[in-house]
C-alpha cells in the first residue's frame, strides 16, 4: 500500500504556524525603552513554543514556553509586563543557547 496522502500532519503544522503569527504580530508593536523586547520564536511541540524577550534593565535574555492553545489576551498581557518576566521564582535554568534563563508559562 502508499503513503497516506490524507495526513493530517501538514494540518497541525500549519495551524500552529497560524497561531504562531497571530501571536508574534500583537508582541511587534512600537519599542518602549521599559518594556521586554520581544526577539523571536520557535515551535518547540505540537502545542509548544518557546518565545525570547529581551529584558530592559538587565542584560539577560528570557526564553518563554507557552502553549500555542492558551495564547490568549492575558497571557499576551503578562508577557510585556517587565515584572513578571524578572520575577526570579519563575526562573528555570537554561540549557537554550539563545536566552539565559527559561521562564515555563505552559501552566498559565
Amino acid at each position: 500500500m502508499g503513503q497516506d496522502v490524507n495526513s493530517s500532519e501538514p494540518d497541525i503544522e500549519s495551524a500552529a504556524t497560524g497561531r504562531l503569527l497571530d501571536l508574534v504580530r500583537s508582541l511587534v508593536t512600537t519599542h518602549v525603552s521599559w518594556k521586554p523586547l520581544f526577539i523571536g520564536a520557535v515551535i518547540t511541540g505540537d502545542d509548544c513554543m518557546r518565545l525570547y524577550f529581551r529584558s530592559p534593565e538587565r542584560d539577560r535574555t528570557y526564553g518563554v514556553d507557552v502553549l500555542i492553545s492558551h495564547t490568549g489576551p492575558g497571557l499576551i498581557g503578562s508577557l510585556v509586563s517587565p515584572a513578571f518576566l524578572a520575577n526570579e521564582y519563575l526562573h528555570q535554568p537554561s540549557d537554550d543557547p539563545h536566552c539565559d534563563v527559561i521562564v515555563d508559562l505552559t501552566d498559565y
